[in-house]
């Protein structure tokens, strides 16, 4: 097994650069965070948040790497991180599509298919608390817009099968409730220039089905251990973030009930 790499190395970085235009460079260098004064609009909120010192990682590995895996546990800030960068790259014209992915697989006891309406009502329910993290960062006119557009998408492993999806950063979040087969499904919809982030928490399990864990399958595939037993990843193209329950940003007591249930 080859030389454990944190990052790309400097050949595969090249090479990988070579194929961005000038956006998508400044991007990686990061002159262009600073892009969302906006003065007047209400519309992208982007510049009022800010990743806390353990969170960084995830942001700019989303931008150098074509795969990152987000290993954390629920309360700190994962998802809302994603999604801030996320739109702020759509926004820099990085990339031209927001795609974010949920498994319809409930927590406990209460089932979709058991909610009254039809499918597109229940995916409203089913994307409602994913909804509200957008609205931290855009308005919900523009999230709205965005989908009536099709620049931004909310939607369901089947519904991409035989999908090609170029030009886009997925988001593909709770993957712990996710099979193995579905998670290679997703991340093989990724086309040209575009970036995948796989999140979830490998300790979870909530899925109904007792389905096998997708997550800590990928997770056992693109890491190895290094000399002091932390866990990184083996490929240049991929990173790893993990972030313990120290950086539960939640509540104390969901600080506790996450290492009560680890």
């Amino acid at each position: 097994m080859g030389k454990p790499n944190r990052r790309m190395t400097q050949d595969n970085k090249t090479q990988k650069v070579s194929r961005y235009d000038r956006k998508k460079q400044s991007a990686i260098n990061g002159d262009s965070d600073n892009v969302f004064s906006l003065q007047g609009s209400n519309d992208w909120k982007m510049h009022l948040f800010n990743p806390t010192v353990k969170q960084d990682p995830i942001p700019q590995s989303m931008v150098e790497n074509y795969l990152t895996v987000v290993n954390a546990p629920s309360g700190c800030g994962k998802t809302s991180v994603a999604v801030w960068k996320a739109l702020s790259l759509y926004k820099q014209n990085v990339f031209k599509r927001v795609v974010f992915v949920k498994n319809p697989t409930e927590a406990g006891d209460d089932q979709i298919g058991f909610l009254s309406g039809d499918a597109d009502e229940k995916l409203t329910r089913h994307f409602h608390e994913t909804k509200r993290i957008f609205t931290q960062f855009i308005s919900k006119g523009k999230m709205d817009s965005g989908e009536r557009e099709g620049w931004l998408e909310f939607t369901i492993p089947n519904f991409l099968l035989g999908a090609t999806i170029d030009d886009a950063i997925i988001l593909i979040d709770e993957a712990q409730t996710m099979s193995p087969d579905t998670i290679k499904l997703l991340i093989e919809r990724a086309g040209r220039d575009s970036h995948v982030v796989v999140m979830g928490d490998s300790r979870q399990r909530y899925s109904v089905k007792r389905r096998d864990d997708g997550f800590s399958d990928l997770i056992s595939k693109i890491t190895e251990q290094d000399e002091e037993g932390n866990f990184i990843s083996k490929y240049g193209i991929v990173g790893y973030v993990e972030l313990t329950t120290e950086e539960n940003q939640r509540s104390e007591l969901s600080k506790l009930v996450t290492e009560l249930y680890a």
